[in-house]
């Protein structure tokens, strides 16, 4: 069985065939109460154990559309609880007096009225946004570099020398040019592209706090009168727990 906790304010309500009801408006200790609206003509109290499952934040009844109409329509409210136990529904319809312009909605129901008194919450989260950017250009820059190449080349030394006189044996006596042929190194200069080294990009969060102020609203409540006014009480709570908050 569901407990007061799994219900909250706000909550929208439907019958087991699928059928929106109405949203919660207030949460008791063992009903809850559907704002009257376009399938309920006044307010309308339901109790835990008409609750047949939550999902996704809506509350499924036990019980159809038609067989809850049955109730709030055609039952005169004050004499609905002998029609519900005959048809098996729990829920009772709760009186509601109609609002004056300035007044919330009173559900009187037992010799009790509830009265929702509300507040607003701060609820944070955050969500990524784009802060700047970091470009990396890269240039090309030409500069002239000089190197020392060592280098060889050949070159001719002519000697003459003297010589024992001795018997040519194959003198032609004939004009004659001999060709010597001269060898050199030359520098050839190419190019060819390396790598000199590399930008490594990394992108690190860093945690930071940031103090957030929002103006939030809510409700107090005022109790007057001319007669023997009890202090406000919290339902749920022993009277130890009442006189502990009092404290």
């Amino acid at each position: 069985m569901f407990q007061p906790g799994d219900i909250k304010e706000g909550m929208t309500v439907r019958s087991a065939d699928g059928h929106k009801l109405g949203k919660v408006y207030a949460v008791g200790q063992t009903e809850f109460h559907i704002e009257k609206g376009l399938f309920f003509p006044k307010d309308y109290a339901c109790r835990f154990s008409e609750i047949s499952d939550i999902r996704a934040g809506d509350i499924i009844l036990t019980h159809g559309k038609e067989s809850l109409r049955s109730v709030s329509d055609e039952v005169p409210y004050g004499a609905h609880e002998g029609l519900a136990a005959q048809e098996g529904i729990g829920t009772s319809p709760v009186t509601s007096a109609e609002p004056t312009e300035g007044e919330r909605k009173l559900t009187e129901r037992s010799g009790e009225v509830t009265i929702p008194v509300y507040k607003e919450e701060l609820e944070i989260s955050t969500r990524p946004v784009d802060v700047g950017e970091v470009r990396i250009h890269k240039d090309v820059v030409e500069e002239t570099k000089t190197v020392e190449v060592p280098i060889r080349r050949e070159r001719v030394r002519v000697e003459r020398r003297s010589v024992t006189e001795r018997p040519a044996m194959h003198a032609s006596f004939q004009e004659e040019t001999v060709t010597v042929p001269l060898r050199a190194e030359e520098v050839e200069a190419r190019k060819r592209a390396v790598v000199d080294e590399e930008v490594v990009i990394r992108k690190d969060e860093v945690a930071e706090e940031r103090r957030v102020s929002e103006p939030l609203r809510r409700e107090e409540v005022e109790i007057r009168g001319s007669g023997e006014v009890e202090g406000p009480r919290r339902i749920g709570l022993s009277e130890e727990d009442e006189r502990n908050k009092r404290q």
